[in-house]
């Protein structure tokens, strides 16, 4: 969480498309960069989440305490769940695409509220939902409801 698609992949030196692949779940045999890609993000900090009983599979900050008040570091791995782009949230959501672009680069002091709910309202529609930080666990974003493969 924080990074780009291609910044992860340029990180740990894989192909291009590759983080795409795994987020949009377009792969018949799990490949080897997701274990590179999951121990990443695991040295991190983030710690990724089994389902439950009403909801789905997802991720959070192993630890809460992370200053992250417009989510911004929460929305690129929302939107991998979602398996959408920034322009296609922002059609969803009725909300210009470099809203979200600025948001995810951190470049509000303030926030529309209006927006921000449009965007929460628009992943929920799409099965994602962000997660709130506990007195043990960090913030997170996860599946509403399990997809099915």
């Amino acid at each position: 969480m924080g990074y780009t698609q291609t910044g992860i992949e340029e990180l740990l030196q894989l192909k291009f498309r590759s983080v795409y692949t795994l987020e949009a779940r377009r792969y018949k045999l799990l490949p080897r960069h997701a274990y590179l890609l999951k121990d990443k993000y695991e040295e991190e900090g983030v710690e990724f989440t089994n389902a439950g009983e009403n909801f789905g599979q997802g991720i959070r900050w192993r630890v809460p305490g992370r200053k992250d008040p417009f989510k911004r570091l929460m929305l690129p791995a929302a939107r991998g769940l979602a398996n959408l782009s920034q322009a296609q949230l922002g059609k969803i959501a009725n909300v210009d695409r470099s809203f979200i672009a600025r948001l995810e680069r951190d470049e509000f002091e303030s926030l529309n509220l209006e927006k921000w709910l449009r965007l929460e309202g628009a992943l929920k529609d799409t099965n994602v939902e962000f997660t709130v930080e506990t007195s043990q666990n960090g913030a997170g974003v996860r599946w509403v409801k399990q997809p099915i493969p």
